[in-house]
């Protein structure tokens, strides 16, 4: 069973500075995969991380954390959508990006060695 884990937490004390963008470029990659009888003792485990290694994490005392605030929003938006948690991460990043928090800005991480979709059914 894959275990999922959302850590609002800093990891550093770096600020972390905004920078503008010249052009968006995407990247397509392709990866063949071959089915093993067993797996790595790793597997199957999605870390959502408040923000990338070095740098703080905001949190305002009134509406609590930006990123936590985010993931919650995200869930209930696409879950009943059928959205796969990786995506919705990735949404939630995109967000959470997008904000100025004090002048600052916040980079979530996805950190995934999930092997399949794991998409979750709210009743």
């Amino acid at each position: 069973k894959p275990k999922l884990f959302f850590i609002q937490a800093c990891q550093g004390s770096e600020s972390h500075p905004r920078v503008m963008l010249e052009e968006d470029w995407s990247v397509f990659l392709e990866t063949d995969a071959v089915p093993l009888p067993s797996i790595p003792d790793r597997a199957d485990i999605l870390l959502g991380l408040s923000t990338v290694e070095d740098f703080e994490s905001y949190r305002s005392m009134e509406t609590g954390s930006v990123y936590i605030q985010c993931l919650c929003e995200k869930l209930e938006q696409l879950c009943p959508l059928r959205r796969d948690i990786v995506a919705i991460l990735t949404e939630v990043n995109k967000k959470v990006a997008s904000r100025v928090l004090n002048g600052w800005k916040q980079m979530p991480k996805i950190s995934s060695t999930l092997r399949k979709q794991v998409i979750l059914q709210f009743p």
